[in-house]
C-alpha cells in the first residue's frame, strides 16, 4: 500500500508519530518494525 501524503503513522513500540510529506511505495518503520496508520480521533 503506498504511503499517502498527509497520513499519520505511529510506532506501536515507542509511540513515535510520523506524517507523510512525500508519498511513495515502501514501508515506514521504527524500532525494527513497520509503523501503522493512526486512526482519526473522534472530535467531542
Amino acid at each position: 500500500m503506498p504511503n499517502q501524503v498527509g497520513k499519520r503513522y505511529v510506532c506501536t513500540k515507542c509511540g513515535t508519530e510520523f506524517i507523510v510529506t512525500r508519498g511513495g511505495d515502501g514501508t515506514i518503520s521504527c524500532c525494527n518494525q513497520p509503523m501503522i496508520l493512526k486512526e482519526a480521533q473522534a472530535k467531542k
